[in-house]
Order: C-alpha cells, then sequence, then structure tokens
C-alpha cells in the first residue's frame, strides 16, 4: 500500500504540475489588435455629372458626408498580435471576432491562422478586412461627426489547442485611422482626370470645389482707410442682398470684394445712389456707379456727392448656387 501511495501521490503531483502550467498558460495568452492602414477605397464610377451633383451635395452640409455617398468599400489592413507567455506552445487555427465602427456594429471578421505559437513568442498576424457599403452605412454618420477618423473595434474570443484542449480566449481591442485625406485626394484627382475643355463657369467651379476640399479659403484684406464695411454674406440663388452707406459729404466710396461657391463663383456688385436703388427694386433698367459684370473678385473706387449709397451683390442669375461673398468698403470726404 506504501508504494501503492506513493505512486498514486507522485501522479497526483503530475497531475496538479500540468494542470497548473495549462492554467497559467491560459492566462499568458493573449490577442490584441496593434495596427490598423489604409489599404483602399472601393469607389462607384466616377462621371463628370456625378462631381457636379457631389458639388451640389457640399451646398447643403459636409462635404464628407457627400463623399460616402460615392463610396462602395472600404478596406483596412488589421494587423493582430498573438502572444504566448506560458511554458507549453500553443495552436490557433483561426479568429472569429465583432466588428465596430466608433462604437456601432457593422458586421463580423474571420482570419483563417493555423499557426503553432511557442512559449514566450509573438507572432503577427496580417488580415485585410473589407466593410461593405451596406455594413458601413449605421456608422456613416459617426464617421462624419468624427471628421473621418474612425475608431475600430473588434471583440471575439479566440480558441487556442493546448494539446487536445480548446481554450477560449476573450478578446477586446481598438484602433483609430482617419480616411478623411484619402477621400480628398482621389476627389481632387477625379476632378482632374474629367475636367472638360476650359469652359469658365466649369473651370472656375472646379477651381472652388479643390479649394473647398483643400479648407483653402480665399481671403479679402484690403485695410483700406475709413473702412466702414468689413463683412461677409452669403447670397442665396435668384437673390441679392445689399448693404446702405449714408454718404454725408462729397467724397469717395471705394472697396472689393471675393466670391466663393462650390459651383460658380461669380457674382454681380453694383453701386446705386438712392434714385437707381429704387427703380432697381422696381426691376427698372438703371444706370450705376459701378457695374462689376459677372465676376469672381474686383474692387471699386468712385467718386461720388452726399447722399445715400447702396452696394449691391446680386446672385439672380444663378438657379442653384449660393454665393459667400467677402465686402469691404470705405468712406472718405474731401
Amino acid at each position: 500500500m506504501g508504494k501503492i501511495g506513493i505512486t498514486i501521490g507522485i501522479f497526483v503531483l503530475i497531475i496538479l504540475i500540468i494542470g497548473g502550467l495549462i492554467v497559467y498558460s491560459y492566462t499568458q495568452i493573449s490577442v490584441t489588435l496593434t495596427d490598423v492602414s489604409y489599404h483602399s477605397i472601393e469607389w462607384e464610377a466616377f462621371s463628370w455629372s456625378v462631381l457636379l451633383k457631389l458639388g451640389l451635395n457640399v451646398l447643403t452640409g459636409n462635404w464628407l458626408g457627400a463623399a460616402f455617398d460615392m463610396i462602395s468599400g472600404i478596406n483596412l489592413d488589421l494587423e493582430f498580435g498573438l502572444y504566448n507567455g506560458g511554458f507549453l506552445p500553443v495552436y490557433i487555427p483561426d479568429l472569429s471576432y465583432n466588428l465596430y465602427i466608433n462604437d456601432v456594429y457593422v458586421g463580423k471578421g474571420y482570419s483563417k491562422i493555423e499557426k503553432t505559437i511557442s512559449p514566450g513568442q509573438t507572432k503577427k498576424i496580417d488580415v485585410l478586412q473589407n466593410f461593405r457599403k451596406s455594413s458601413l452605412t449605421p456608422a456613416v454618420s459617426n464617421i462624419i461627426n468624427n471628421n473621418g477618423v474612425i475608431d475600430l473595434k473588434v471583440k471575439g474570443t479566440a480558441y487556442f489547442k493546448l494539446f487536445v484542449i480548446d481554450i477560449p480566449i476573450p478578446f477586446e481591442s481598438t484602433q483609430s485611422i482617419s480616411i478623411k485625406d484619402e477621400i480628398r485626394n482621389k476627389l481632387n484627382a477625379e476632378i482632374q482626370r474629367l475636367k472638360p475643355a476650359p469652359v469658365k463657369t466649369i473651370t472656375s467651379s472646379v477651381k472652388s470645389f479643390i479649394d473647398r476640399l483643400d479648407g483653402t479659403v480665399k481671403d479679402l484684406d484690403l485695410r483700406l482707410p475709413g473702412t466702414i464695411i468689413d463683412s461677409t454674406y452669403r447670397v442665396g440663388p435668384g437673390t441679392y442682398r445689399y448693404v446702405t452707406i449714408d454718404m454725408p459729404c462729397t467724397g469717395t466710396i471705394q472697396g472689393g470684394f471675393i466670391s466663393n461657391a462650390v459651383l460658380g463663383d461669380d457674382i454681380k456688385v453694383y453701386l446705386l445712389n438712392q434714385n437707381q436703388f429704387n427703380g432697381y427694386k422696381n426691376n427698372e433698367s438703371v444706370s450705376t456707379y459701378y457695374n462689376s459684370g459677372k465676376v469672381e473678385y474686383g474692387t471699386f473706387d468712385v467718386t461720388v456727392n452726399a447722399d445715400n449709397y447702396y452696394v449691391i451683390m446680386s446672385n439672380t442669375f444663378s438657379s442653384f448656387s449660393t454665393k459667400t461673398v467677402q465686402l469691404e468698403v470705405a468712406v472718405n470726404c474731401r
């Protein structure tokens, strides 16, 4: 009995040691999403009419939101780190996980691994993850509100094999990536590729659209002495806006303007006295102190007598494009 008891004790001890090694190895296995990088964006077919439609959508909101209508899929390179800090080698057949973009569930991911990880070893697994438009749709508004940044979270359970035992290892990781610049660069490239032969209104539209995507806004800074107006005005399609100048003396009215829009920067600017303005409001043909014609920008320097004067910014010729007009006006008596 003594030998049998010793044998049983040794056997139990061996079982306990092996069990302890298994338990310890279980606690030392981890799965982490270590990196996310841009791979590619799948786009709908581009045409000039599509780009002009995109430009119209920009008028009502964020260009990034309008651009997402043209995306059919996004491909990201995911890098997983599999770490075995235990004493025993483990085998991992595959990875399955749920995908969340900015905390919105967008689908499942899967990668076939079939690798053995030795004790103390870390293995990197690269996965090309595709997000179709249908799965992205619930998260698009969140991406737009996050200025094009994708916070990608993966959450799942990896099953490592230790001998014949399946060991479940829960994992959850988040990485961030911005796709805003990639979208903007693609749109700029397509605008240049598809741009028609030079036509004034179209060329102006393209230039303005690129400026908008680049975040470039032309700035008017005349710094005229006697400046009384230095403001920006939005002039809707088919309308006009005006500012009033009370000229108390004989002198000069000087100024300048720059118009910005997504489609067609042109604006018409007039300088009228009181009688001329009364006729203009009644759709009469009137003479002017200054008439810019349809232009993107201009300056004026007019000598006038004491009277009420009006600077009119007219967008009545446009059917759909809202103009943003920077206007500076200075008044000086002689």
